[in-house]
């Protein structure tokens, strides 16, 4: 497990707090990114004060961010430990479905 320092949110109610939070260690095909920047939109904060459907808390909102690698898996091959990187609101999209081929990589088959 990783111990790694966030600013989310521990209620509906209240500002973004900072705190530490625990995730799971690095796989094989994963890659550990330094956020340096993270954009958070409408969308985040609808999520963080519960206006859609009860949240689990603590939630931690930012969904697009730019960072430097910090560790990568021992199959990762596309990035290396230093590289800049981003990750936009769409990740893991199939890009070969009937959807993703459309344009449409939100709704992905796999």
């Amino acid at each position: 497990m990783l111990t790694v320092n966030a600013h989310g949110a521990a209620s509906a109610a209240g500002p973004p707090v900072p705190m530490t939070v625990e995730r799971r260690g690095l796989g094989p095909r994963d890659v550990l990114i330094e956020i340096r920047y993270c954009g958070i939109c409408h969308t985040d904060i609808s999520h963080a004060r519960s206006e859609w459907r009860p949240e689990p808390y603590p939630l931690i909102p930012g969904h697009e961010f730019t960072g430097v690698v910090a560790a990568a898996g021992s199959g990762v091959s596309r990035h290396a430990v230093g590289d800049r990187v981003e990750v936009g609101c769409v990740v893991g999209s199939c890009g070969e479905c009937a959807n993703c081929r459309r344009g449409q990589e939100q709704l992905a088959d796999g």
